[in-house]
């Protein structure tokens, strides 16, 4: 076969096949929706202090700081959440991470040191990494309409643990 001939051939295949796509893709005119509470939730990672492990040190030097008691961190929701914790937790797990959890314990006797420059105070904080996120709960109706049930926001540790250093000029 010429090289024009199986150009053409393959040229034929894929509009066919477009064209079928096209038409698997189409909704029919009658179309439904299943009826569905939906939670969707985005985030972005974020470091989520245990409230009271912090060293500040300098200027210059070196920092060192020590985890002496263990702490939990917990998920939190913005008041009036119109959805449970379960909710949220579940949420992230399936759309942003898997290591997603209701709430960690940081490890007791975790030792960090870390070089502070010259002219600069030195920061350290101890807890974990997690995920600040905004939510949606929404009900899908049959008819694909969407009603908006509550939104709001919320922290969600993961299981990571571990030190958080940061300069500061005083």
């Amino acid at each position: 076969m010429s090289r024009s001939k199986r150009f053409g051939a393959v040229a034929a295949s894929a509009v066919i096949c477009a064209s079928t796509l096209s038409a698997v893709n189409a909704a029919p005119a009658s179309a439904s929706c299943a009826a569905d509470v939906v939670v969707a939730v985005s985030g972005r990672y974020v470091f989520l202090w245990d409230g009271t492990t912090w060293w500040h040190d300098g200027p210059g030097g070196t920092i060192t700081g020590t985890v002496q008691v263990t702490r939990t961190i917990s998920s939190t929701l913005s008041y009036g959440a119109d959805i449970t914790m379960s909710d949220l937790i579940n949420s992230v797990k399936a759309s942003i991470s898997n290591a997603a959890t209701k709430s960690v314990a940081t490890t007791k006797g975790h030792t960090y040191t870390h070089s502070i420059p010259a002219t600069k105070y030195g920061n350290l904080k101890y807890g974990a990494w997690g995920y600040s996120v905004t939510w949606k709960k929404e009900y899908r109706h049959s008819n694909c309409t969407i009603s908006v049930l509550g939104q709001g926001t919320g922290t969600v540790p993961t299981v990571a643990t571990g030190w958080y250093y940061y300069n500061t000029n005083s």
